[in-house]
Protein backbone atom coordinates (compact mmCIF):
# COMPACT_ATOMS: atom_id res chain seq x y z
CA UNK A 1 0.00 0.00 0.00
CA UNK A 2 1.25 3.42 -1.02
CA UNK A 3 -0.57 6.41 0.04
CA UNK A 4 -1.52 8.73 -2.32
CA UNK A 5 0.77 11.72 -1.99
CA UNK A 6 3.64 9.55 -2.63
CA UNK A 7 2.34 8.06 -5.74
CA UNK A 8 0.91 11.91 -6.81
CA UNK A 9 4.28 13.31 -6.24
CA UNK A 10 6.28 10.89 -7.41
CA UNK A 11 4.19 10.75 -10.84
CA UNK A 12 4.54 14.43 -11.09
CA UNK A 13 8.58 13.69 -11.55
CA UNK A 14 9.16 13.84 -15.08
CA UNK A 15 12.68 14.28 -15.49
CA UNK A 16 15.41 12.16 -16.47
CA UNK A 17 14.21 9.17 -14.42
CA UNK A 18 11.42 6.35 -14.66
CA UNK A 19 9.40 7.45 -12.09
CA UNK A 20 6.72 5.47 -13.03
CA UNK A 21 9.04 1.59 -12.93
CA UNK A 22 9.61 2.50 -9.31
CA UNK A 23 6.04 3.61 -8.48
CA UNK A 24 5.48 0.26 -10.37
CA UNK A 25 8.05 -1.55 -8.33
CA UNK A 26 7.18 -0.17 -5.06
CA UNK A 27 3.50 -1.38 -5.58
CA UNK A 28 4.90 -4.62 -6.22
CA UNK A 29 6.91 -5.05 -3.63
CA UNK A 30 3.82 -5.82 -0.99
CA UNK A 31 5.63 -3.18 1.36
CA UNK A 32 3.78 -0.19 2.97
CA UNK A 33 5.10 3.28 2.04
CA UNK A 34 3.42 6.13 4.70
CA UNK A 35 3.97 9.85 4.05
CA UNK A 36 4.29 11.20 7.65
CA UNK A 37 6.73 14.46 8.78
CA UNK A 38 9.52 12.89 9.97
CA UNK A 39 12.40 14.88 12.61
CA UNK A 40 15.74 14.51 11.05
CA UNK A 41 15.66 11.82 8.38
CA UNK A 42 14.05 12.08 4.63
CA UNK A 43 12.98 8.19 4.91
CA UNK A 44 12.78 5.55 7.79
CA UNK A 45 12.19 2.06 6.98
CA UNK A 46 11.16 0.69 10.23
CA UNK A 47 9.94 -3.20 10.89
CA UNK A 48 6.09 -2.30 9.65
CA UNK A 49 6.86 -0.32 6.58
CA UNK A 50 8.46 2.38 4.72
CA UNK A 51 8.48 6.55 6.23
CA UNK A 52 8.75 8.84 3.95
CA UNK A 53 8.80 12.68 4.71
CA UNK A 54 7.36 13.72 1.19
CA UNK A 55 7.25 17.65 2.58
CA UNK A 56 11.30 17.30 2.73
CA UNK A 57 11.68 14.88 -0.10
CA UNK A 58 9.87 17.10 -2.49
CA UNK A 59 12.50 20.00 -2.23
CA UNK A 60 15.17 17.19 -3.65
CA UNK A 61 16.29 16.40 -6.80
CA UNK A 62 15.34 13.09 -8.86
CA UNK A 63 18.06 11.14 -8.32
CA UNK A 64 18.31 11.42 -4.97
CA UNK A 65 14.36 10.67 -4.40
CA UNK A 66 15.03 7.99 -6.49
CA UNK A 67 17.81 6.61 -4.54
CA UNK A 68 16.48 6.77 -1.32
CA UNK A 69 13.43 5.45 -2.16
CA UNK A 70 15.08 2.13 -3.68
CA UNK A 71 17.66 2.03 -0.10
CA UNK A 72 14.91 2.46 2.09
CA UNK A 73 13.45 -0.83 -0.17
CA UNK A 74 16.23 -2.45 0.24
CA UNK A 75 16.31 -2.58 4.47
CA UNK A 76 12.61 -3.76 3.90
CA UNK A 77 14.04 -6.93 1.88
CA UNK A 78 16.65 -7.49 4.66
CA UNK A 79 13.70 -7.31 7.45
CA UNK A 80 11.64 -9.39 5.59
CA UNK A 81 14.20 -11.74 4.73
CA UNK A 82 15.76 -11.53 8.24
CA UNK A 83 12.68 -11.72 10.40
CA UNK A 84 11.31 -9.00 12.95
CA UNK A 85 12.92 -11.38 16.04
CA UNK A 86 16.45 -11.26 14.21
CA UNK A 87 16.42 -7.93 13.03
CA UNK A 88 15.06 -6.70 16.99
CA UNK A 89 18.19 -9.13 18.14
CA UNK A 90 20.61 -7.30 16.20
CA UNK A 91 19.54 -3.69 16.71
CA UNK A 92 19.88 -5.03 20.58
CA UNK A 93 23.31 -5.80 20.22
CA UNK A 94 24.92 -4.90 23.86
CA UNK A 95 28.45 -4.56 22.30
CA UNK A 96 28.88 -1.13 20.55
CA UNK A 97 30.97 -2.41 18.24
CA UNK A 98 29.13 -5.66 17.19
CA UNK A 99 26.49 -2.99 17.29
CA UNK A 100 28.05 -0.42 14.94
CA UNK A 101 29.08 -3.13 12.23
CA UNK A 102 25.64 -4.28 11.80
CA UNK A 103 23.97 -1.00 10.65
CA UNK A 104 27.07 -0.63 8.64
CA UNK A 105 26.41 -3.69 6.93
CA UNK A 106 22.93 -2.98 6.68
CA UNK A 107 23.30 0.34 5.09
CA UNK A 108 26.63 -0.67 2.90
CA UNK A 109 23.52 -3.71 1.08
CA UNK A 110 21.35 -1.03 1.09
CA UNK A 111 22.93 1.43 -0.85
CA UNK A 112 24.53 -1.37 -3.62
CA UNK A 113 20.94 -2.79 -3.77
CA UNK A 114 19.95 0.78 -4.54
CA UNK A 115 22.56 1.25 -7.03
CA UNK A 116 21.96 -1.87 -8.77
CA UNK A 117 18.26 -1.20 -9.08
CA UNK A 118 18.68 2.97 -10.03
CA UNK A 119 21.27 0.97 -13.46
CA UNK A 120 18.14 -1.40 -13.42
CA UNK A 121 15.10 1.13 -13.99
CA UNK A 122 17.28 3.89 -15.54
CA UNK A 123 20.32 2.71 -17.02
CA UNK A 124 22.03 4.94 -15.57
CA UNK A 125 24.70 4.40 -12.89
CA UNK A 126 24.52 5.74 -9.39
CA UNK A 127 27.88 5.63 -8.15
CA UNK A 128 29.18 4.32 -4.91
CA UNK A 129 31.23 8.18 -4.30
CA UNK A 130 27.34 9.28 -4.18
CA UNK A 131 26.69 7.17 -1.28
CA UNK A 132 27.05 6.89 2.16
CA UNK A 133 30.02 4.96 1.90
CA UNK A 134 30.07 3.44 4.88
CA UNK A 135 32.69 1.08 3.24
CA UNK A 136 35.19 3.35 4.46
CA UNK A 137 36.83 3.18 8.08
CA UNK A 138 36.81 7.13 7.63
CA UNK A 139 33.18 7.47 7.01
CA UNK A 140 32.25 4.82 9.50
CA UNK A 141 33.68 6.86 12.60
CA UNK A 142 31.80 10.20 11.28
CA UNK A 143 28.34 7.75 11.40
CA UNK A 144 29.10 6.32 15.08
CA UNK A 145 27.44 9.34 17.06
CA UNK A 146 24.64 8.63 14.87
CA UNK A 147 24.68 5.19 15.58
CA UNK A 148 25.43 5.72 19.26
CA UNK A 149 21.85 7.50 19.72
CA UNK A 150 20.18 4.13 18.92
CA UNK A 151 22.26 1.96 20.83
CA UNK A 152 20.93 0.27 24.02
CA UNK A 153 17.57 1.51 23.26
CA UNK A 154 15.34 -1.49 21.86
CA UNK A 155 16.32 -3.86 24.27
CA UNK A 156 14.86 -6.67 22.21
CA UNK A 157 11.50 -5.18 22.80
CA UNK A 158 8.83 -4.17 19.89
CA UNK A 159 7.40 -1.58 21.98
CA UNK A 160 10.57 0.17 22.49
CA UNK A 161 11.83 -0.08 19.37
CA UNK A 162 8.12 1.20 17.85
CA UNK A 163 8.74 4.45 20.68
CA UNK A 164 11.72 5.06 19.17
CA UNK A 165 10.63 5.21 15.52
CA UNK A 166 7.43 7.23 16.84
CA UNK A 167 9.84 9.94 18.46
CA UNK A 168 10.99 10.70 14.95
CA UNK A 169 7.34 11.21 13.76
CA UNK A 170 6.43 14.81 13.97
CA UNK A 171 2.58 15.08 15.39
Amino acid sequence: MIETSIIQELSERHGTYNFNALIEYMKNSGYTYQDRSLRGPLAIATLNGVLLDMSMIRRYGDRLVYFIILHETAHMKRIGRMGKKTMLENLSLEDFEEFCNHIFVEEIFADRYACILFYHFNREYYFWNETQQLNLKTRQKEYEPMARMYYGKIQNDENKYNEMIEAFIVK
